[in-house]
């Protein structure tokens, strides 16, 4: 019990002359810890954070494309009854030429056809999307698009749009055709690409019109559906053998992608950080082991053995090392 009172002594005794410098090692130990838990707890926060509104937002959390007889209706009921899914919601997103008939400003957009339950129910969503004015769409002849939309096409609540969209034609594999909507509401997202340019609407003949092949039935899941999906995704393939499911994933390949190649980056530059800091380390406690070449000569010539000596200072490296990471983390942590 002598050794570690005595390795104590050498590293922050107050009689001490070499006690700064175990002081300045702890500190500097303490903030680079401290920094490397903050940086990542920061950069995995808002990867958390992007890809919770990308799934939210855009590609919902699984998505059944299927070819079948039976209604729109039918099948969601269907879908609605698995376990783990918590809403589903009849979609269709296609390209069209938006225009506004008040002032002739015009542009591309992407127009969202989707049940206008999704407007009515809680779910992720509506979490992440905002009425800035006016209402939802009610109706086949209402359209909410973006506040940033809006903003470029010079439009506000109750203009009227006229939209161009490509639909299967009877001479030709697709033909534009041209509907007019009034403007319900404005919204606005977290998730900045999708407000650049995303109207919605919940008009049933312009989804007729699309054609109903294209229909893809978007799904939010429950509880550890939404971590572990697979058992959703073979209870949607049990029930629709034709049927194609997707998971967000696979819906954003190319930016999920990204996000781990990024992530896979981030770990490897912090793991050389930690090798820099543990070479630090090193040289830091090489530094003070041989500043204390005299007090180890006093201990040796007053009969201390070898083994114990080294005991010593083996401590007090470890000693200071452990202090300075355990403020770090503590810090890193609040």
């Amino acid at each position: 019990m002598v050794t570690p009172k005595i390795a104590y002594r050498y590293a922050f005794s107050k009689s001490n002359r070499h006690r700064s410098a175990s002081l300045i090692i702890v500190f500097g130990l303490a903030i680079g810890m401290m920094a490397l838990i903050t940086l990542l707890a920061l950069m995995n926060s808002l990867q958390s954070d992007l890809l919770d509104q990308v799934k939210s937002i855009e590609s919902f959390h699984l998505q059944l494309s299927v070819t079948s007889n039976e209604n729109i209706g039918e099948i969601t009921q269907k879908i609605a009854l698995l376990e783990g899914v918590a809403g589903v919601y009849p979609h269709v997103n296609t390209q069209v030429m938006v225009g506004s008939l008040r002032n002739g400003e015009s542009s591309t957009g992407r127009l969202r056809v989707v049940d206008e339950t999704i407007w009515l129910e809680e779910n992720p969503f509506m979490d992440h999307l905002f009425l800035v004015d006016g209402h939802p769409p009610k109706g086949e002849e209402e359209v909410a698009l973006s506040s940033t939309m809006a903003y470029k096409l010079g439009t506000r609540v109750g203009d009227e749009l006229q939209i161009t969209i490509l639909v299967p034609g009877r001479t030709a594999p697709l033909a534009p055709v041209n509907f007019s909507f009034r403007v319900s509401g404005l919204f606005t997202t977290s998730l900045s690409e999708f407000n650049e340019s995303t109207l919605i609407t919940s008009s049933q003949p312009l989804l007729e019109r699309i054609g109903l092949q294209r229909i893809a039935f978007g799904l939010y899941l429950e509880g550890r559906a939404i971590n572990n999906s697979k058992g959703v995704i073979a209870d949607l393939k049990e029930l629709f053998p034709q049927g194609e499911v997707k998971s967000w994933q696979q819906l954003n390949s190319a930016f999920y992608s990204a996000l781990t190649l990024e992530k896979a980056m981030m770990y490897l530059f912090l793991s050389f950080m930690f090798l820099i800091l543990g070479v630090n380390m090193k040289s830091a406690a090489s530094r003070l082991l041989f500043v204390k070449q005299r007090e180890l000569a006093i201990l040796r010539a007053v009969g201390a053995p070898k083994k114990s000596s080294l005991k010593i200072f083996i401590l007090q490296s470890l000693l200071i090392t452990s202090l300075g990471l355990a403020l770090g983390v503590a810090s890193g942590v609040l």
